[in-house]
Order: structure tokens, then sequence, then C-alpha cells
């Protein structure tokens, strides 16, 4: 977390440390329901009112992401996140070290192969931490929206082209309220 080791390193040893197995993650989903930020569904609906994708891009696994995605109604090929591979047992067999987010500056590249892929001239990006930031920061993100509602980072709110702390305050922009 303090830049010392590169990104992709520290998540082998920590996962290397953890060794999640296949039950391991569903027992957690089980027990840990996701909790929405309030106003992100009201943000997709009004986007996707509006014919714009929405994307996930995040530091964390698929197999955690990929329900909270369908609950929103975003497409699961519009989720770029990290994936825990299992041997056949169900055992910790690694991490798919080809995913963007495996790697430092990995949410950068993941929004030039999003505006690549889709031709996209632009993308807003929202996010409350140091690794969102960097999307914009790097020139991928043409808007950076940094958000404050659960933790408050300075860095981010700092270098945020607007930084908000209740998402309805964007999705009230996008409504012209």
């Amino acid at each position: 977390m303090g830049g010392t080791v590169e990104f992709k390193e520290a998540l082998r040893t920590r996962l290397g440390v953890m060794k999640p197995s296949h039950a391991d993650v569903e027992r957690f989903l089980a027990k840990h329901g996701h909790k929405v930020t309030p106003g992100i569904p009201e943000l997709v609906a009004t986007l996707r009112a509006r014919e714009q994708e929405v994307f996930l891009v995040s530091g964390g696994f698929r197999q955690i992401i990929h329900p909270l995605a369908e609950s929103l109604g975003i497409p699961l090929s519009h989720v770029f996140a990290n994936t825990i591979l299992f041997n056949a047992d169900g055992s910790y067999a690694g991490f798919d070290e080809s995913e963007f987010t495996c790697r430092s500056g990995g949410k950068p590249a993941a929004i030039r192969h999003i505006k690549d892929k889709y031709g996209y001239d632009g993308v807003v990006m929202v996010g409350d931490g140091a690794t969102d930031l960097e999307a914009r920061l790097e020139g991928a993100a043409s808007l950076f929206i940094g958000y404050g509602g659960v933790v408050v980072r300075k860095n981010v709110a700092d270098k945020a082209d607007w930084y908000v702390m209740d998402i309805k305050q964007v999705t009230d922009v996008l409504n012209h309220k």
C-alpha cells in the first residue's frame, strides 16, 4: 500500500499466504452480502437510461464483483478485475496475471483498453482511491470524479476534477437538478 512493492508481487504474496479455496470464496459471499454505496443503483440506472455504458474497474476479484455487477445490470464483459484461479479440487492455484488490474498502473491500462475497444473519445472515472485517480493522471480518463462518502482521502480530493461526498450529486447533475 505504501508503493514500495510492485502491486502484482504484493498480490502474489498476499494470496499465497491466504491461499483462498473456491469454498472459502463461496462462504465469504454467503456470509457477506454486497453493500452498495447509496446512490449507485440510481446512478447506474440514470446512465443506462441515457444509453451510456457503465464499466466496473476494480482491484478486487471477479468472483466477488460479478454478483454485484449482475445486481446492477452491468454486463460481465464490462467488469475489469482480478481473477483467482482454482485447481480442479477447488484449492487455490494462483491468479490470472494477464488481468489489467493485477499490476501497478492497471486501471489506466483498463481505461485505455475500453476506449480503444469501444471507440470512446472520453471516459469518466468515479472512484475513491489513489489507483482510481491514476486513471486521470495517466491520461486515460477524461474526467475523474473523486468520491469521499465512505472515506476522504486528501490526495484524491485535491487532484480530482470534481469531488463529491454523495453520489446523488452526480446523478442530479446528469438529471439537470
